[in-house]
């Protein structure tokens, strides 16, 4: 989280617009392979992906699904427990044998398309109309790409799951932000919005960017177990930081023309909340691993201030819920986010204060803020828009932030992560006495894995390579993954002391 932002703060000195690169649809399987980590050409097992285990060395070994052509396996135990968890649900869509339910855009069945249609299109470029347009009659195209780019089978495949935009439902809250981001570029577009219209350039490269991030989201579907799992890969992309980069860019020159957003719904104040959703989503699995493990003693200040994992998720669902198809007044978001209330004390000065912005640790200055303000972070608080009352409460918590410390924790339990949950235990973890290749955080997990898929495909003298060791090898992986991390701040010149 800290080395992303840190990167993000060092390139905006240093490059313009014109370097950031354009991530279109035509280099969706590129940025696919980037982010997975899997070499162009090579073939990878997906199973063995979900479970970080290394890639057979003899690439033949890895065979493409008979049926779909589209997920491959290193091997029969493989290709059984990812069908048991994941692809059974994917396979026959994937093969084209059947078409997913709502899986297509149709714009007569689509809300977003009919109510933009009802509206009209000089009502929709009315910048004080709420109605939101939809996002898959320009860009994107709902497919999905294979997890590597070896020679043979199909490169792309329909979706085998349901679009959100056609049912309302989306299977997670990343790709529901994505969906009303692109949604509320659109309509600036449409309105011609001072945040578009003032480097359009920047704007498009952003709505290819979430166009990616969209098609990442949906890749990370076909391969990852649900859960926690789940969430670690999709918050491993960089392209929020990539965003911050071109809304930053945006909001200088909106700054430069001392641009006011009059209007009552405020729709790039909206489009920057859902884009710190996405950047903090960066940091859930960390901090949700660090409260599973537990958290080292915090100061009175922290406790009371910081964000838990729950919380988080909280208040994103409940924005997301307030706006599902239309645009609200900011002032309601204003409200979520800040607890309810927009009455408050100053986190620095006790006074009170009605909470009338929101500003971040990125993409804006909470030091130039006058207005009283609410910081949406992993430690959140209001203030009276004094640059002394943040200066104050912010140099409390300066020492040891919070993100290094999830990220510590989170590195350090990485070996003693159960294979079922996706949560890490290092201090009860159970390793299969069998195949040696799983990992438990308790009975419980242990016990369903069994009964769900784990029966069918344990066995003694399984390949070295998907073996882990007992809990003190598992305890050095951990060890050896934070000294990476370690390394890796130090180059972008952080440092966890």
């Amino acid at each position: 989280y800290n080395c992303l932002i840190h990167f993000f703060k060092r390139v905006s000195e240093t490059h313009s617009p014109s370097d950031t690169p354009i991530i279109s649809v035509a280099m969706m399987t590129e940025e696919s392979c980037k982010f997975s980590c899997i070499p162009e050409g090579v073939k990878s097992c997906a199973n063995c992906i979900n479970y970080t285990w290394g890639q057979p060395a003899d690439q033949s070994k890895i065979l493409q699904c008979a049926k779909c052509k589209f997920i491959s396996y290193c091997s029969k135990e493989c290709q059984q427990e990812h069908w048991v968890k994941v692809h059974k649900h994917h396979c026959k869509y994937l093969a084209e044998k059947r078409v997913m339910p709502h899986s297509r855009h149709d714009p007569a069945n689509c809300t977003g398309c009919k109510e933009q249609l009802e509206t009209g299109q000089v009502e929709m470029a009315n910048p004080d109309n709420p109605v939101l347009g939809c996002p898959l009659a320009n860009y994107c195209v709902p497919v999905v790409f294979r997890l590597d780019f070896s020679e043979g089978g199909k490169t792309y495949a329909p979706l085998p799951f349901s679009l959100g935009e056609m049912t309302g439902q989306f299977l997670t809250k990343a790709e529901h932000t994505v969906c009303l981001m692109m949604r509320l570029l659109s309509k600036m577009q449409m309105a011609k919005h001072s945040a578009w219209t003032i480097n359009a350039e920047a704007s498009d490269d952003m709505y290819k960017k979430l166009n990616a991030l969209r098609h990442f989201i949906w890749n990370t579907y076909t391969f990852a177990n649900p859960g926690h799992i789940l969430d670690i890969r999709i918050a491993a992309t960089s392209i929020p930081v990539q965003l911050i980069f071109l809304a930053t860019i945006i909001d200088e020159k909106l700054s430069g023309v001392q641009f006011s957003d009059q209007t009552v719904c405020r729709p790039w104040d909206t489009f920057k909340l859902l884009l710190i959703f996405l950047v903090e989503f960066s940091m859930e699995p960390p901090r949700k691993d660090a409260e599973c493990v537990g958290l080292p003693r915090l100061s009175k200040v922290v406790q009371e201030r910081r964000l838990s994992s729950v919380q988080f998720n909280k208040v994103w669902s409940e924005v997301l819920d307030t706006m599902p198809d239309q645009l609200v007044p900011y002032t309601t978001l204003v409200k979520i986010v800040s607890g309810g209330l927009l009455s408050q004390a100053c986190a620095g000065c006790s006074k009170d204060i009605t909470v009338a912005d929101l500003q971040y640790y990125v993409l804006s200055n909470p030091t130039e803020a006058r207005a009283p303000f609410y910081l949406f972070s992993l430690i959140s608080a209001s203030f009276c828009g004094n640059p002394k009352c943040y200066e104050k409460v912010n140099g409390e918590n300066a020492n040891k932030p919070l993100s290094l410390i999830y990220t510590k924790i989170s590195d350090k339990s990485s070996g003693c992560r159960c294979d079922s949950c996706g949560l890490p235990n290092i201090s009860e973890g159970r390793r299969c006495s069998r195949c040696l290749t799983k990992v438990y955080c308790g009975v419980q997990c242990r016990d369903e894995d069994w009964e769900k898929v784990h029966q069918l495909v344990c066995k003694e003298g399984e390949v070295e390579r998907k073996r882990k060791g007992g809990q003190r090898e598992r305890k050095k992986v951990g060890k050896d993954q934070f000294e990476r991390t370690v390394d890796y701040m130090k180059e972008m010149g952080l440092d966890f002391d």
